[in-house]
């Protein structure tokens, strides 16, 4: 199996090269017919589906219509379309699918990425493709054979007959051509699978490590010019006056475009387009936020949760109990979402098309925002999704591609617009600053009896635009997510305080669960430790029926040994979090270092129904671990004069690799359909360590990032 990247040349940092323009299978543009033309001198592929290709040569190139920000997506979603075909994965190839909507999401009318949609939103529909594939190869090999298409079989690529009769699907294709394809065609029993469920190697990796991969900071084009923004010094603030001519006289550089986020400066080459922004003189207005600071923003949240807001959810009748009830606030600050790339687009507009080169989880919004600026209709617009080094839900937000396209627009030629870290980190798109308040009750039994929560936070739904994010009751999806804990609790409430400062919002890994995960489960704790009950017995006392976190819970328990003793100085902390069809347990084991919170083993159990590649899988739930991690510890974006005060990794850290601790993951034997698995296994590290520093301080920590006081 592979990923058609065009030769490397020697360009790249010295080290990584160029993917060449006229290459790779990784820049497939709009329109299907162009995804599924035969190449130059071949011989007409056959496409049964917009899912998948198949050549006279034996090949098979599966069509993703998923972005690879490090995930694995186009492995994982290869090898459910190359197992139900049966297909030799030597033979398969992967494509990044054009903008259509075939490859919308199943739920949303986009094509997008995120949510750990890709793998249980396409389960079926990837399966189907494959089945249909194959039986309208078995149809023509019986056709071709004068037999029955039950008495023929498949393997690795070839449909195999009595007599030892044998085709490669290759020298069927013509036949197959002219046959239905089959609309429901019958699916393999789980039992039967050949590449689902194994650790089959990344297909990007060969890629990245000889520098054939292509990201969207690495493109080039004949004539392009590097632009960088000079950003508003706060949120809404706008441009004055601005002076260019000592950008101009900056060697190299060519252009100053003022655009709607700000002013452009464009060059030759980044360096001089970073130095005329330097020397770019501008005047602002201060904006609606100019007076705005966190300890504003911090009365003003605090006050919010004395609202009465939306309700969510409600059932029983919860209620206080004297001598029974306890109420804790949580604080959780802005975060960025900091990828390890910084947002990058490279824009071309002619006449009559336009074409766009970025690594984007939203193609749809992409495709749309260009034409809208290039005054094309949105078919006129070809999207190049390259390889995205880190997305997190930034990368769905919009702003970089349209500043790109309007000064792509203004300049005539083709551009690529870059942030440098510090742009991106303080270019808005956070995850919402929020505050949460949990009144919870104890019954005469020891369990939970009644539980409200009530949070205050801006809605995504509103700066995405995305619609469907409402609920039917008008309150935002990712407001409320996880914010009623899994367990079964008689008398539970939450509402909804819709309070929104103007700082840009967006989606941050697990929307909704990073933020209420952690304060439904520290509650749950808090509430053991009132009973006099042990964390994790009290939890298992409120799962009866609830067979499959039952399972998760004790699974993880057991696995971190949490019937013994934890090493000397060292104290362990469990949580769950059931989100996106996915149920996680966890245990972090931690202990105080220097005055400081050090984790030194986390365990995680994880229920996610059919795993396609165990060991993507288990890469997933590490990296959710090391992300939560750094949220948890050090993240932390503060606003004061209407901007973010942060600028890079020196004062927001992330964690160090002398600061991983190891991971043990544990993945529950299913042939269940598929959960999310990119997102799920972050919410819960959160509570884990600060339900463990609750045994080792006797504190509850409700303000995120730690800090351990006295």
């Amino acid at each position: 199996m592979s990923i058609d990247f065009a030769p490397a040349s020697d360009a790249r940092r010295g080290f990584l090269r160029t993917l060449l323009l006229a290459g790779g299978s990784l820049a497939i543009g709009a329109g299907l017919p162009e995804a599924f033309a035969a190449a130059p001198g071949a011989a007409t592929p056959f496409a049964p589906n917009p899912f998948l290709r198949l050549g006279a040569d034996g090949s098979v190139t599966v069509i993703c219509g998923k972005s690879e920000m490090g995930q694995g997506v186009l492995t994982g979603l290869a090898q459910i379309v190359a197992d139900e075909l049966d297909a030799d994965w030597r033979s398969v190839k992967v494509e990044q699918a054009p903008v259509h909507a075939d490859y919308a999401n199943p739920k949303a009318p986009l094509m997008s990425t995120g949510g750990s949609t890709s793998v249980r939103l396409n389960w079926e529909r990837l399966r189907q493709a494959g089945a249909a594939a194959r039986a309208v190869l078995v149809a023509a090999a019986a056709r071709q054979w004068q037999l029955e298409p039950a008495q023929l079989s498949t393997r690795a690529g070839r449909v195999l007959g009595p007599g030892g009769r044998s085709a490669g699907y290759g020298e069927l294709l013509a036949l197959a051509a002219t046959l239905p394809v089959p609309q429901d065609p019958p699916l393999k029993n789980s039992r039967d699978f050949t590449l689902i469920g194994k650790p089959l190697p990344r297909l990007d990796t060969p890629g990245k490590v000889d520098g054939s991969a292509q990201y969207g900071i690495d493109m080039r084009l004949p004539g392009q010019l590097v632009a960088v923004m000079a950003f508003p010094p706060a949120f809404g603030a706008t441009l004055l006056k601005h002076d260019p001519a000592p950008a101009l006289a900056v060697k190299g550089v060519r252009a100053v475009i003022p655009v709607s986020g700000g002013v452009a400066v464009l060059a030759e080459h980044t360096w001089a387009a970073l130095q005329g922004r330097k020397a770019l003189v501008t005047e602002w207005s201060p904006g609606p936020l100019g007076d705005t600071g966190m300890e504003a923003l911090r009365e003003r949240y605090a006050a919010a949760l004395r609202e009465p807001g939306l309700v969510d959810l409600a059932q029983g009748s919860p209620r206080t109990t004297p001598g029974r009830s306890l109420s804790l606030e949580f604080e959780q600050p802005f975060l960025v979402q900091a990828s390890m790339e910084p947002m990058s687009c490279t824009v071309h507009i002619r006449q009559d098309s336009a074409e766009v080169w970025t690594g984007t989880q939203h193609q749809t919004v992409a495709q749309r925002e260009v034409a809208r600026i290039a005054g094309l209709k949105p078919e006129q617009v070809r999207i190049h999704t390259l390889l995205l080094g880190g997305g997190f839900g930034r990368r769905g937000a919009p702003d970089f591609v349209r500043s790109a396209a309007e000064i792509a627009k203004a300049a005539g030629r083709p551009v690529k617009l870059m942030y440098t870290r510090e742009d991106d980190m303080r270019g808005g798109y956070y995850r919402p600053y929020n505050r949460i308040r949990i009144d919870a009750s104890l019954g005469g039994d020891g369990r939970i009896d009644s539980f409200q929560a009530r949070i205050a936070v801006a809605a995504i739904s509103k700066w995405t635009g995305f619609a469907f994010l409402r609920k039917p009751n008008g309150v935002d999806q990712y407001a409320t997510e996880t914010l009623a804990p899994p367990y079964a609790i008689p008398n539970l409430e939450v509402r909804w305080i819709d309070t929104d400062p103007g700082i840009p919002i967006w989606f941050w890994r697990t929307p909704g669960g990073n933020q209420n995960c952690f304060a439904a489960e520290s509650m749950v704790d808090e509430l053991a430790h009132r009973a006099g009950r042990d964390p994790l017995a009290f939890r298992l006392a409120m799962l009866d029926g609830r067979p499959r976190q039952r399972a998760v819970l004790e699974l993880a328990a057991r696995a971190a040994g949490w019937d013994r003793p934890p090493p000397a100085g060292s104290a362990r902390g469990i949580a769950m979090c059931e989100i996106f069809g996915t149920v996680v347990a966890e245990v972090a084991e931690v202990r105080i270092e220097n005055g400081q919170p050090r984790v030194t083993r986390v365990t995680c159990a994880v229920d996610c129904g059919t795993v396609i590649n165990p060991q993507q899988a288990r890469a997933q739930v590490e990296s959710s671990i090391v992300y939560g991690l750094s949220a948890l510890l050090y993240g932390e974006a503060t606003v004061e004069k209407g901007a973010v005060q942060q600028s890079n990794f020196h004062d927001y850290p992330v964690l160090r690799m002398h600061e991983m601790p190891p991971v043990d993951v544990h993945l529950v034997a299913s042939d269940a359909p598929p959960g999310g698995m990119g997102e799920p296994a972050l919410p819960p590290v959160l509570p884990a360590v600060a339900n463990a520093l609750r045994v080792l301080t006797g504190k509850r920590i409700t303000r995120l990032p730690l800090r351990l006081e006295g």
